[in-house]
């Protein structure tokens, strides 16, 4: 009886190899047709010319200038959005924006959800005027009078 067991197992082995092996052949044998179409496919396309990255366009000058009055003109602008419409990085337009605070080109404030709002020299003087006018202010009568002194 034991013997009959281990032939029975060992040709259930056999039939278990043999059919790992047919399932191998035959996955090969679909990465092979698999390969060989891809490599029609790839022989078909051509590059007859390729494009620039956007940061390469000239003009650097009249883009930031374009960038700055977009900034104005917006008033308040989510950062996110004007990375994409100056095909930048978010990362990249928040440096941006900040260096041109920094260098005196932009006035406003960078909130804590991602906006950008911008605020005219005029309307920076209206604030300091009413804080001169009122005297000791607190946060919360500046932010209700700021409501009259900035137009967003």
């Amino acid at each position: 009886m034991d013997e009959e067991e281990k032939l029975k197992r060992e040709k259930e082995k056999d039939i278990e190899r043999n059919l790992e092996e047919e399932e191998k052949r035959i996955r090969e044998e679909k990465e092979k047709r698999e390969q060989e179409e891809y490599e029609k496919l790839k022989a078909a396309f051509s590059v007859e010319d390729e494009g620039c990255d956007a940061g390469e366009e000239g003009d650097e000058e009249n883009k930031l200038l374009k960038f700055i009055n977009y900034i104005k003109e917006t008033k308040v602008v989510l950062l996110e959005d004007l990375a994409a419409q100056f095909h930048l990085k978010t990362q990249e337009a928040i440096d941006r924006v900040t260096q041109l605070q920094a260098d005196g080109l932009l006035t406003g404030v960078i909130d804590d959800r991602g906006k950008f709002i911008y605020v005219s020299q005029e309307e920076l003087e209206a604030v300091a005027k009413f804080i001169r006018q009122q005297g000791r202010v607190s946060i919360t009568d500046l932010a209700m009078s700021s409501n009259q002194l900035i137009t967003l």
